[in-house]
């Protein structure tokens, strides 16, 4: 099971926003990931739309949380983007109604979406300051 891409950048952009004193512009941010600024566009849009970031405009605008990082779990953030984590066998895709996987996939799908829930912004970077 993988992070797509979308949900690998935006954890990585939430956790630059929270990181930062003051609103971080989106040409910091495409300094700061490398990626192109058309993506991180649609990336931010789409945190935006999530309720994870909010935006200003002007020379002095760009981009902060919407709210604490202690409020914003890593769950947020993955929906926000579009990434669910969804197994076939979870969400009925599987055609074999004796599937022996269907049980054990869906026992894991649930930890990991409490697992998901429970974790927080906050929680990143107090681990990332351990290194």
């Amino acid at each position: 099971m993988k992070f797509s891409t979308r949900a690998n950048y935006g954890l990585r952009l939430c956790f630059l926003i929270a990181i930062a004193d003051e609103t971080i512009s989106l040409t910091t941010l495409v300094k700061q990931t490398g990626l192109s600024q058309k993506y991180l566009e649609q990336l931010l849009g789409m945190l935006k739309r999530g309720g994870v970031v909010d935006s200003t405009r002007g020379a002095s605008g760009g981009y902060v949380l919407s709210r604490p990082a202690e409020e914003i779990s890593i769950k947020d953030i993955l929906v926000a983007v579009n990434d669910h984590f969804e197994l076939g066998c979870v969400n009925g895709e599987c055609s074999d109604d004796y599937c022996p996987n269907r049980r054990i996939f869906i026992r894991l799908f649930d930890e990991m979406d409490k697992l998901l829930d429970s974790l927080t912004l906050k929680d990143m970077i107090d681990d990332y300051k351990c290194y």
